[in-house]
C-alpha cells in the first residue's frame, strides 16, 4: 500500500472562506488540516478549471468506483474505515497508514460539505437579501444563488463517494495530482489542458510519474497564469456576500455578525463566520492571488486615479472596469466579476464598457 505523507491533498490550498468542521474532540493541527482541505475542495468544485481538473483526475486515477447514487458520503466513508480497522486487527501491513489517509480525506469532505450547507442556509436567511432592491431583483438574485450552490453541494458530495472509495493506489494518484497543482502550476495546465476533450498531442503522463510534457494549450481567457489564478479564484467566490465598504472584513475575511455603514451609504451585513467582499476588497483580493499588490489603493476612487489606464477596446483579462463608487474585473470572452449588493458574480461587462462614467485600469 502507498505510504501517506502527512500534507498531501491538503496542500493546494485557496484562502477563500472559513471552513466550519463540526468541533471535534480531536488536537487543533488535524482541524487546521480539515479546515484548509475543505478549503481546497470547495475550490475545485466551485470553478470551471475546477470542472477539467476532476475530469483529469478521473483519468489519473483510472475513473474512480461509480457512487451509488442513495448512499450518503459519510455511509461511504464509515464503510471504508470499518474495512481498514479490520485490516489492521488482521494485520494487513500498510492497513494503518491507508486509515490514517481516509480519516483525514473524511474530515476535508465533511468539512467542505458544511460548509457549503451553511452558505445556502445564509442564502435563505432575509437579512442576506435585506439592502438590495427592487425585492423582485433580490428574489432572483437569490434563486440563481441557492441554484448554484445546491449544485455544488450535490457535485461535492458526488466526489466525496469517489474519494471515499479509492484504493491505495488512486488516492495517491490523486494526491499527486493535487500536489502537482500547487507545486508546478505549470506542468499542472499542461496536463489539464492535454486531458480535455478534442486536445491534441501526446497525452503526458499521470500527475507524479515520468513522461514527455504534453504541449501548452492556450487557456479560454488568453491570461497569463498569474492573472488566471486570480481569475478561477475570484470564481471561486461567486455568490459570497457584499459587505460594504466600511466593514473591516471586505477583503475576505469571516464576518463578525455586525452591520456596518459608511456616511450617505446603506448599512451591510458581515455575516457571522462568512467571508464577503466589497468591490474594491474583491479586487484587491483576486490580484494578490496574481502576485500583484494593490492594497495601498483599497478603493475604487483610489485605482481610478493611481492605476494605469488602458482603452476600453483594448482589455485584457486581469483589467479593471472602475467608476468612482464601484470596480470589476474584465475576465475575457466579454464577461466581468464583480461584487455588488447581491453577492460576488459573473456578468457581461458590456454595460460598463459602454458606459462613459467608467475606464479601464491595469493593475499589473
Amino acid at each position: 500500500m502507498a505510504h501517506y505523507p502527512g500534507a498531501t491533498m491538503s496542500t493546494r490550498i485557496s484562502n477563500t472562506r472559513a471552513s466550519t468542521a463540526p468541533t471535534r474532540t480531536a488536537t487543533k493541527a488535524p482541524a487546521a488540516k480539515a479546515a484548509k482541505h475543505a478549503a481546497f475542495l470547495r475550490d475545485e468544485m466551485s470553478t470551471g478549471r475546477g470542472r477539467a481538473h476532476r475530469k483529469s483526475a478521473q483519468q489519473a486515477v483510472g475513473g474512480g468506483a461509480a457512487a451509488t447514487s442513495g448512499q450518503s458520503v459519510q455511509r461511504a466513508f464509515e464503510q471504508k474505515i470499518a474495512g481498514l480497522q479490520l485490516a489492521i486487527a488482521n494485520g494487513v501491513p500498510g492497513a494503518k497508514e491507508e486509515l490514517a489517509a481516509v480519516l483525514r480525506d473524511r474530515d476535508g469532505v465533511q468539512a467542505a460539505i458544511s460548509d457549503v450547507e451553511q452558505k445556502i442556509a445564509a442564502n435563505e436567511n432575509p437579512e442576506t437579501w435585506a439592502n438590495v432592491t427592487p425585492r423582485s431583483v433580490a428574489l432572483a438574485e437569490q434563486a440563481d444563488a441557492r441554484a448554484q450552490l445546491k449544485k455544488q453541494l450535490t457535485d461535492l458530495k458526488a466526489f466525496g463517494l469517489k474519494v471515499a472509495k479509492m484504493n491505495p493506489k488512486e488516492r495517491q494518484d490523486l494526491q499527486n495530482f493535487f500536489k502537482l497543482a500547487k507545486d508546478d502550476p505549470a506542468a499542472f495546465k499542461r496536463f489539464v489542458d492535454a486531458n480535455k476533450p478534442g486536445a491534441n498531442g501526446a497525452a503526458p503522463a499521470a500527475p507524479g510519474s515520468a513522461g514527455p510534457a504534453a504541449p501548452v494549450n492556450p487557456s479560454s481567457t488568453q491570461a497569463p497564469a498569474n492573472i488566471q489564478a486570480a481569475i478561477d479564484f475570484g470564481l471561486s467566490q461567486q455568490g459570497a456576500p457584499y459587505v460594504g465598504g466600511a466593514s473591516p472584513f471586505r477583503f475576505g475575511k469571516p464576518g463578525d455578525g455586525n452591520t456596518y455603514q459608511m456616511d450617505g451609504q446603506k448599512a451591510y451585513l458581515s455575516p457571522k463566520g462568512v467571508v464577503g467582499y466589497d468591490c474594491s476588497g474583491l479586487m484587491v483580493t483576486m490580484l494578490k492571488k496574481a502576485g500583484i499588490d494593490i492594497s495601498r489603493f483599497g478603493s475604487s476612487r483610489s485605482m481610478k486615479a493611481n492605476l494605469p489606464e488602458v482603452p476600453k477596446d483594448q482589455l485584457q483579462p486581469g483589467d479593471l472596469l472602475v467608476k468612482n463608487g464601484h470596480v470589476a474585473m474584465y475576465i475575457g470572452d466579454g464577461k466581468m466579476i464583480e461584487s455588488v449588493p447581491g453577492g460576488v458574480h459573473v456578468v457581461s461587462a458590456s454595460k460598463y464598457i459602454n458606459d462613459p462614467a467608467y475606464s479601464g485600469h491595469r493593475p499589473g
